[in-house]
């Protein structure tokens, strides 16, 4: 049986001070005062009316275990959630083995189970009608495919084998046809070998736009309920606006994609490069376009210096962003362009409605003691080498923060206060 805690002075997100009482990993009572027969935990901690929100939760991580354990695992991603505010997280399937038959998806488990310092849920890869249906009965998060990776005849194949799964299906939308058509165009000229502004170019914005209207198209068709990543244009949003009133469709937003556009090239190079990439400002998402967006996901996936720092067309594409996701969204709301219940809605109370997670995303009796403590006022700079993320890098080194979490809680015990990260167990999600 875990500890029980009380939480004392705690600042809601609407600035009243409550109580939060917890027992076995869940949250009994919140309440104004605390009469003393409630008050018999030994373990009582003082907020001092720092802000609580539920702890952040990350459909969107790329935990690289196993296989390619040499650019993260599931303890050092992990922690990194950890140390980030997040208490839970979701992990993608493009490992090694691929996570697209219930052995694999079983193995991962696993493997996570024994690693995680925090709670999680897996991704299904597509693969046959089949492994579809064998990996259902494992109680997957949702299915995944990368239409970059596949031709239309095969997308529709793949898209027909989550029908009457009951499951959303998350996608990668970039049509395969013309990004290989503008890169094979493009990397047939030298000069763009160190220009990756060029890789930008190659996986356009018109790539994206073909691929979701596919993605629509199919969705109609099999019945199935879509959730779009990392929508990185203005353009997107607009074909997405119109669908939501025909198909069930959800779609999230990256850091990176918001905070950041092609020109971080000049100045970062290679290192920030991501797929889908960076846009051209004319294209790009901003703080102002996030009402149109049911979540932010970090796309957390990194990769070893060495596989980062190659030239334009060989370098690894994904950038770390579990650790910097939540002190770029505070100073934003420091700042008077975003309100912290819009983070919360978008990093928590949203990520839990759409991927069905029971019990988590609210500060609410009956509801798991998910919480994250926030620091409004502490500043500092983003430095890569605090991470506990194997990937040390970001292209939001150096920069300016204000507002950060100083303790993160799951389910009643503390895994992460200020730059410390402790390991406790964790459960798989479903």
């Amino acid at each position: 049986m875990m500890s029980n805690m009380i939480l004392k002075n705690c600042k809601t997100i609407d600035d009243k001070i409550i109580n939060i009482i917890i027992e076995n990993g869940k949250i009994t009572k919140i309440c104004k005062d605390i009469k003393s027969s409630q008050n018999t935990s030994d373990n009582i901690i003082d907020i001092k009316n720092k802000i609580v929100i539920p702890g952040l939760i990350d459909s969107h991580v790329h935990f690289r275990d196993p296989g390619l354990t040499h650019k993260e695992d599931w303890k050092t991603g992990s922690m990194a959630a950890a140390h980030g505010g997040y208490t839970t997280v979701v992990d993608m399937p493009n490992t090694s083995p691929l996570t697209d038959t219930a052995k694999n998806f079983k193995e991962k488990k696993e493997i996570a189970l024994k690693k995680s310092y925090v709670d999680f849920g897996l991704q299904a890869g597509v693969k046959t009608k089949k492994d579809v249906d064998e990996i259902l009965k494992e109680k997957p998060t949702s299915y995944k495919i990368f239409m970059d990776l596949h031709e239309n005849d095969r997308l529709d194949e793949m898209f027909g084998y989550i029908e009457g799964t009951n499951k959303t299906l998350c996608l990668h939308c970039e049509d395969k046809n013309l990004v290989d058509y503008n890169t094979k165009i493009l990397k047939s000229n030298p000069e763009y070998d160190n220009k990756t502004k060029a890789y930008s170019y190659a996986r356009s914005a018109l790539a994206e736009l073909i691929s979701l209207n596919r993605a629509i198209e199919l969705a109609s068709k099999y019945n199935i309920k879509l959730h779009i990543c990392h929508v990185s244009t203005r353009q997107a949003l607009e074909l997405i606006g119109p669908a939501k009133e025909k198909i069930d469709i959800t779609i999230e937003a990256t850091p990176h994609h918001i905070f950041l556009d092609n020109s971080i090239y000049d100045s970062y190079g290679v290192k920030a490069k991501t797929n889908p990439p960076l846009r051209d400002k004319k294209y790009n998402i901003t703080t102002d376009k996030l009402n149109k967006f049911d979540s932010i996901a970090t796309d957390h996936a990194p990769h070893t210096l060495e596989e980062k720092q190659k030239d334009t067309w060989t370098s690894a594409a994904g950038i770390p962003g579990l650790e910097v996701t939540l002190k770029l969204l505070l100073t934003e709301v420091n700042n008077n362009r975003l309100k912290l219940d819009d983070v919360v809605r978008l990093t928590s109370t949203n990520p839990a409605k759409i991927f069905n997670i029971e019990n988590k995303g609210q500060i609410k009796q009956g509801y798991d003691a998910d919480i994250t403590v926030l620091d409004m006022k502490e500043e500092g700079k983003i430095d890569p080498e605090n991470f506990y993320t194997q990937g040390k890098y970001t292209p939001f080194e150096q920069r300016k923060f204000q507002g950060c979490n100083i303790m993160t809680i799951n389910r009643g015990r503390i895994i992460s206060e200020y730059d410390e990260v402790i390991k406790e167990d964790c459960k798989y999600i479903h």
